[in-house]
């Protein structure tokens, strides 16, 4: 009789939850690959497949249904920053624009929250190592995609302005996505292999030539070095980083890169070149450089003149400075918002890692710290999949801390009581604190 009753209710339900697993599992990683990769922008752009990228997410979106009642799981300050974020822009409209860019630029912020609510549904306890291993992935991809590219110029799209893009088009948009694809995957790596990870998003990044995203790699390396995130000791990693420091100044590559693709009778490495040359001499600014100087005094000026209730949504895509806006995501908002504008970005960083111990202390500043800066040269940062889904990860891992802390091969348990150098012992030791700490 026993028997029976669990053939006929109990067996049943466990094949209906493995099966529910298996698809979340699935949905989550399709969706990371698409989403973290910018596939289906590329495919668009290229073009490969003349499918708007709304679409892909459109059909994410209805797979997702099962899964879009955890958002109501959503954290407190995710939830509060939402809120604010389409408040403020949608008072923005209301009072001082109404046309039809600034409805466009409403509507692609609301897209952004509804994209995180999505992805922050998919990515539920068990699913959420899946999409570390996933990102790693991309990111391997996407440095291989820049080294091809960077001995066959514009193999990808010939929109590509001329430096290592791979599927983001843009290369500083490829620089932004290998380094949180670096931090986010970190975990996943035993700690003695984590530096391997580092070195070749590195070389990815250094291959796309962004200024913001070689920066941004040096700071939060040194960070990582200082976390003991990868390697307990110290001196283990300072030596070959003076010995690499020592062969890079006396070696002198930059002026044999230079003579390289300047050798390339195509032209089609000219803004490699350009940039070279100014990383060799500053004061030689190429057309970047001074298209940003000028856009971004004329966002100081668009702030000065209304900085307390802005000058409208998309104010500085409709000025007369230059065809693209600031190149920052502060003085974007600056100038649209007013000073309510400038909360917005950092609101959205912390949002995701107050009060997270579902992931490395060290690694959560490096995000904070790298987002932030990438701020002062993108003004596309919360539009970006890659950074929402980035952001959505993380509020998962927060809501689901003790299950992934469980069950990941992380140095360090959950254990709020304990102090902060405490954090580094092992696991074991951990345990062992905290019984006594509960005695």
């Amino acid at each position: 009789m026993s028997s029976n009753l669990y053939e006929q209710f109990v067996a049943p339900r466990s094949k209906v939850k493995i099966f529910a697993d298996r698809y979340q599992y699935i949905l989550s990683i399709v969706a990371t690959f698409l989403f973290f990769s910018d596939l289906p922008d590329y495919l668009f752009v290229a073009p490969v497949i003349p499918i708007v990228p709304l679409v892909w997410i459109g059909a994410i979106a209805v797979l997702a249904i099962p899964f879009l009642k955890k958002a109501a799981n959503l954290p407190k300050p995710l939830l509060g920053w939402m809120v604010f974020y389409l408040l403020i822009s949608l008072l923005s409209v209301m009072t001082v624009s109404a046309d039809e860019i600034s409805l466009t630029d409403f509507r692609s912020k609301v897209l952004s929250v509804l994209f995180v609510v999505m992805m922050y549904s998919i990515y539920q306890q068990k699913s959420v190592i899946q999409v570390k291993y996933t990102i790693l992935v991309v990111m391997l991809m996407s440095v291989g995609n820049n080294l091809f590219e960077l001995l066959n110029p514009r193999v990808f799209t010939e929109v590509n302005v001329g430096r290592p893009a791979g599927f983001y088009v843009d290369p500083n948009k490829t620089g932004c996505a290998l380094m949180l694809a670096m931090l986010l995957s970190l975990t996943v790596i035993k700690k003695p292999y984590r530096w391997i990870s580092i070195l070749v998003a590195g070389i990815g990044i250094m291959a796309t030539f962004s200024r913001g995203a070689i920066l941004g790699w040096v700071i939060c390396t040194i960070l990582l070095v200082i976390g003991r995130v990868i390697c307990e000791q110290r001196r283990k990693v300072l030596l070959p980083a003076i010995v690499f420091i020592f062969l890079l100044i006396s070696l002198n590559p930059l002026r044999a890169l230079t003579d390289y693709f300047k050798g390339d009778p195509s032209g089609a490495n000219w803004d490699i070149v350009n940039r070279l040359e100014e990383f060799q001499n500053p004061s030689l600014s190429e057309d970047s450089a001074l298209e940003r100087q000028a856009v971004a005094a004329g966002g100081w000026i668009s702030f000065g003149r209304k900085p307390f209730w802005g000058n409208g949504l998309a104010s500085t895509r409709k000025w007369t400075v230059s065809e693209v806006s600031t190149h920052n995501m502060y003085l974007y908002h600056l100038a649209d918002n007013g000073i309510l504008g400038v909360l917005f970005l950092p609101g959205a960083i912390l949002s995701v890692v107050y009060r997270n111990r579902g992931e490395e202390r060290t690694i959560l500043v490096c995000f904070v710290v790298f987002l932030g800066l990438w701020g002062l040269f993108s003004h596309e940062v919360l539009a970006e999949r890659y950074t929402l889904a980035s952001m959505a990860l993380l509020a998962a891992m927060n809501t689901n801390q003790k299950w992934y802390l469980k069950h990941t091969n992380r140095n360090f348990q959950l254990a709020p009581s304990m102090s902060r150098t405490s954090l580094y012992l092992p696991p074991a030791r951990n345990q062992k604190i905290i019984s006594q700490n509960r005695d």
